[in-house]
């Protein structure tokens, strides 16, 4: 129940996703400090670089680790792959779409670390992203509803 009610948030939030101010993006360029990785953030849509400041923000209020505050805004470039509208995303959550794209929307953050190994980014961000989203799907993230 718990997972169902998340989804609905997420959803509801979707349909309300805005452009982000100059503040916002301020904040985010501060962070991302690189070129490659700020166009691969700037590359997802934008209800995902929406979500991913939603998470950066509530990130940043139980950690100052920039690599973490890193990883919040870059947990989603694996769905810049594919461009899936709303019905597809809860369709696919769900199991009901089982197609390609539906498999590369629910392993996108495998996709992501893919990119980033495709872009040549450092090793560090790279492993950063593998053993903390990838392998124990961080502890602070989790609290952040990503």
């Amino acid at each position: 129940m718990k997972d169902f009610i998340l989804k609905v948030n997420r959803t509801i939030r979707y349909l309300f996703y805005r452009q982000l101010n100059i503040t916002e993006q301020n904040e985010i360029s501060e962070i991302i400090d690189n070129n490659d990785l700020l166009i691969l953030y700037w590359n997802m849509s934008k209800a995902d670089r929406q979500h991913s400041y939603e998470v950066f923000t509530r990130t940043s209020k139980n950690s100052t680790e920039k690599d973490l505050l890193l990883l919040s805004l870059l947990h989603d470039i694996g769905k810049s792959k594919i461009h899936a509208g709303l019905l597809f995303r809860v369709l696919s959550d769900l199991g009901i779409v089982k197609t390609k794209k539906s498999e590369i929307y629910l392993n996108h953050e495998i996709i992501g670390l893919e990119i980033l190994e495709e872009k040549n980014i450092n090793d560090e961000i790279i492993n950063f992203y593998k053993n903390n989203l990838l392998k124990q799907k961080n502890i602070i993230l989790d609290k952040t509803d990503y």
